[in-house]
């Protein structure tokens, strides 16, 4: 497992800096970037050899609109039309399958380069050079889940990096992770929100903190009640991402809390449901730049956001937008229908302690399950109080159950879903 470890991390660093001379931001136009993304789909990929476009037009926007929005549904159902032929040297890249259905995607080596690219730009906002010293704790399997003693991590020599595994987040392992994790202080922390939360619980119910100057998140919803506790116990200045596994959107959070829409990284629109344009809430919709081998024109996603008007105090060109309101399927209904925001739903349980682990469950009609793997002080008092502050701050009309759990699990990528709507999947 080590040898294969070392390996694997050795191919990246020979990877990365293969790749080095493939990157230039400041080369990036975005208008001929898109131009010649569509002259490649076109050539490419069977679904856009019939869609007729010019090229050599002065407003290549113009022409990108002749191309239809598409979905997952797309790929999935109509394989044959949006997949070119596999060949040795594409890396799949694969969904994390957290809506049910996993999804491949070809991508090639200058989109891989390009991608870590992107993510050690927005690490540099903060100082971060190659080399420093950086923690992860995502979705990485790196020891054995049924291992029981220590270590629990991988060092990655190449690039000064404690791989900490997130599949041992658990009460009897928790206190040597922070050891480890203190003891090898790194520059940041590249966490999913749930695994770096889940720890500074642990960390909150010891009284203890671990100064780690900045944490970088992403790949799920950052909640307010996360942030805050994660910045607390681990004394950082905690710093969001956007991306997804089709890599045809990617926004990074500022120093002072905007999320900035890169816009050399893809060309990105907020959609209605009718397919149009909206300054309102929307799905944000992509069109790839850098994936030559499997390009994705106005790809619509289920996350749904808004432009956020106005100039960012930080300067940066990027435009705006508000924070993810989570994936549509997972949008979940008051107890008179009204939808309800997660992030209205967290002032519920800011004040509310002994949990260690929570869900928020539609599991009916106006009705919610709140699934909690309590700490040993939760008791009725804890509940009835949970209760209380849900109907108070959230919905006074919703039927609350609470069960109490073992455990909540993450996908197989290591994530975890807060939300989830149960009772529209099964409509």
């Amino acid at each position: 497992m080590t040898l294969k470890l070392y390996l694997k991390y050795l191919g990246r660093k020979i990877r990365d800096k293969l790749g080095e001379k493939l990157v230039n931001f400041e080369k990036i136009n975005p208008e001929e970037a898109l131009r010649k993304t569509l002259i490649i789909a076109s050539k490419k990929i069977p679904f856009y050899k019939n869609i007729k476009f010019n090229p050599d037009a002065d407003n290549i926007y113009e022409e990108l609109l002749k191309f239809p929005v598409i979905n997952k549904d797309n790929l999935l159902n109509q394989r044959e039309l949006f997949y070119p032929k596999k060949k040795p040297w594409f890396i799949v890249g694969k969904t994390s399958g957290t809506t049910g259905t996993p999804l491949e995607i070809y991508r090639s080596f200058k989109s891989i380069v390009y991608e870590n690219a992107f993510i050690r730009r927005h690490w540099s906002q903060v100082g971060f050079k190659t080399g420093m010293k950086r923690a992860t704790l995502r979705g990485d399997y790196v020891v054995p889940v049924t291992q029981t003693k220590p270590p629990f991590w991988f060092y990655n020599i190449f690039d000064n990096q404690l791989i900490i595994s997130s599949r041992h987040l658990k009460d009897e392992y928790f206190e040597i992770i922070a050891d480890k994790l203190e003891e090898f202080s790194p520059y940041i922390l590249e966490a999913y929100p749930s695994t770096a939360y889940e720890l500074a619980l642990y960390l909150e119910r010891v009284n203890r903190y671990i100064k780690i100057p900045y944490v970088f998140t992403g790949s799920e919803i950052l909640y307010e009640h996360q942030r805050e506790l994660i910045e607390k116990r681990f004394c950082a200045k905690v710093y969001d991402f956007y991306g997804m596994a089709e890599r045809v959107a990617f926004a990074t959070e500022c120093e002072y809390g905007n999320l900035h829409v890169n816009t050399d990284y893809s060309y990105v629109e907020i959609l209605d449901e009718n397919g149009n344009p909206t300054d309102d809430y929307g799905f944000i919709t992509g069109t790839t730049y850098h994936n030559e081998v499997m390009p994705l024109i106005r790809y619509q996603l289920t996350d749904i956001t808004r432009w956020k008007k106005g100039t960012c105090p930080c300067g940066s060109k990027f435009p705006m937008i508000e924070p993810i309101q989570g994936k549509f399927e997972d949008v979940i209904y008051g107890g008179k229908g009204d939808v309800i925001s997660p992030s209205v739903l967290t002032f519920a349980f800011k004040e509310v302690r002994f949990i260690k682990k929570s869900q928020v469950a539609q599991v009916d009609y106006g009705v919610w399950e709140i699934r909690i793997v309590p700490d040993n002080k939760f008791n009725k008092e804890v509940e009835k109080k949970l209760i209380d502050n849900i109907k108070r701050l959230v919905d006074p009309y919703v039927n609350i159950k609470i069960r109490l759990v073992d455990d909540i699990p993450r996908t197989k990528a290591g994530k975890f879903k807060w939300v989830v709507n149960e009772w529209k999947k099964q409509q």
